[in-house]
């Protein structure tokens, strides 16, 4: 038979002693909640910025927008900087448009800040021309429709004639002549109160070739000029063909 010895425990080893906290251990899991924390605080701003494009460079008024000269940024702004800003998925709406106001590097892009004209070719001006809503399709023009340009010399007269100056332009900007609506005054007060609205077409400014512009300068003295609204798109043209 076998026999199974059996021994005694000393006092100390039947009563051990508690381990010690291990620091380092503590001091990792330390770390590891810093380090979680810090990724939820970081998605937690990420989550709240939005792409908005800003300028790579100094840019003068009348520059002519590229891709090089804008860059998306991310940025935490409230809902009302966000809409006077030009998000970046805006951007190629934005490429070939002029600036109405310079901006400088790293400048959030305001729309403020764009022309609201249409983009003026390198080889070409600006003429401006008087009109009315009898000689300008009605006062229906606005900034970026196709026209054409008639001259009518002697008008009224048995020999009048008609001629093509500009067979296409482009409407560089319309003007408008002050109007004043007076409103009617009860008869007690003897007081009336007018206010300057906008009133009809007076002025209009084309983008020409530079040899449009002297045709069209001539012909500006020369008679009664109309301005005929043809089909296209706005923007389609800079000027004449």
């Amino acid at each position: 038979m076998r026999m199974v010895s059996e021994q005694a425990l000393a006092p100390t080893r039947a009563l051990r002693r508690p381990r010690r906290l291990d620091m380092r251990a503590v001091f990792g899991i330390f770390l590891m909640l810093v380090a979680t924390v810090g990724s939820l605080a970081f998605w937690s701003t990420s989550s709240n910025t939005r792409e908005v494009l800003v300028a790579t460079q100094n840019l003068p008024a009348g520059a002519t927008l590229s891709v090089a000269d804008l860059a998306v940024a991310r940025v935490r702004v409230d809902d009302a900087i966000f809409q006077a800003v030009v998000p970046a998925q805006e951007l190629n709406n934005v490429v070939g448009r002029q600036l109405a106001d310079p901006v400088h590097t790293h400048e959030l892009l305001a729309r403020s800040q764009l022309s609201t004209h249409p983009w003026l070719a390198p080889d070409h001006v600006t003429l401006t021309i008087p009109v009315s809503p009898e000689t300008a399709s009605g006062g229906a023009i606005k900034p970026g429709d196709v026209v054409q340009v008639l001259l009518t010399t002697n008008d009224g007269q048995p020999d009048a004639k008609t001629s093509v100056v500009l067979p296409q332009a482009s409407a560089y900007d319309v003007g408008y002549a002050p109007s004043t609506t007076v409103i009617n005054t009860s008869p007690s007060n003897g007081t009336s109160d007018a206010a300057g609205n906008t009133g009809q077409i007076n002025w209009l400014t084309l983008s020409v070739t530079r040899d449009e512009a002297i045709r069209l300068a001539q012909a500006k003295w020369a008679g009664k000029l109309d301005v005929a609204l043809l089909p296209g798109a706005e923007g389609q043209s800079n000027g004449g063909n």
